[in-house]
């Protein structure tokens, strides 16, 4: 599957909502916000251990997170 900037993905094991920040054919480039320490990460990626999510996937997932509230 072809990535490109601005792509919300996730780590097929499961991890935080990341954005695309540059793609190849073999390897992206994602950032996040890691709230427990307050900071931005960044980290390269295999693209073969992402997908992408689809917008709704994301809102449910904040919208579950603010039920546990």
């Amino acid at each position: 599957m072809a990535f490109a900037p601005g792509d919300i993905v996730q780590l097929k094991s499961g991890s935080p909502a990341l954005t695309v920040v540059t793609a190849s054919e073999t390897e992206i480039s994602v950032v996040w916000f890691a709230e427990d320490v307050s900071e931005f990460r960044k980290e390269a990626l295999p693209a073969v251990a992402v997908e992408k999510l689809e917008i709704a996937d994301f809102e449910e997932e904040d919208e579950e997170e603010d039920d546990e509230d």
